[in-house]
């Protein structure tokens, strides 16, 4: 009879659990979402302790940058890219910390990574790919400023840097084509549309 009871206060602790966690992840997005940011974490710490949830540590992320807390909104970034790596808006969001923090190694490294899942994505998102190449132009610039002291505070060299950047910027060449003709095409399915009606 023991073994039952043990049961039953495992499954309830569960189930208060996972339903404190839903009350607190709740109440944190409705604060996120009325810019309480300070609120709002307290509320996502607690969801977060409960068990793991990569939409807790995901929009924690997103209240620290709002806060410029940014080695944390990494830390966080750094839990949900690894519970879901194929995701590139991850990658940007963690990028944008990287960059106020200045590690522009780290944040062109992360430009990269989301480019390289953005192109295996189907759901395309035509102006995150113009604000991609305008960062990594603004951090190739800052570069450039700093190239005299990259090697010293940075982990990877300069040209090391630099061929990462140029790539990144030969695959943005790449995909625009895509995307002009993805925006062709959904215009003259638009166009049909509207004729035929």
């Amino acid at each position: 009879m023991k073994w039952f009871v043990t049961l039953q206060t495992k499954i309830k602790g569960r189930f208060f659990k996972s339903n404190l966690k839903e009350v607190n992840l709740e109440k944190g997005k409705q604060l996120y979402l009325t810019s309480r940011f300070k609120e709002a974490i307290l509320h996502l710490d607690n969801a977060a302790n409960s068990e793991f949830d990569s939409t807790v540590y995901e929009l924690r992320a997103s209240c620290f940058q709002k806060l410029d807390y940014h080695y944390k909104a990494i830390e966080d970034f750094d839990k949900v890219i690894e519970f879901n790596p194929l995701e590139f808006s991850y990658y940007y969001s963690r990028a944008v910390s990287k960059k106020a923090v200045f590690d522009f190694t780290g944040q062109i490294e992360d430009l990269h990574n989301c480019i390289h899942y953005y192109k295996k994505n189907k759901n395309i998102e035509i102006g995150l790919l113009k604000t991609v190449e305008t960062d990594l132009i603004t951090a190739g610039n800052h570069i450039e400023k700093l190239k005299k002291n990259i090697g010293s505070f940075q982990n990877a060299s300069y040209l090391e840097i630099k061929a990462l950047l140029n790539d990144c910027l030969q695959q943005i060449k790449k995909i625009k084509p895509q995307t002009n003709k993805l925006r062709t095409a959904v215009r003259q399915i638009k166009t049909k549309v509207s004729t035929s009606n």
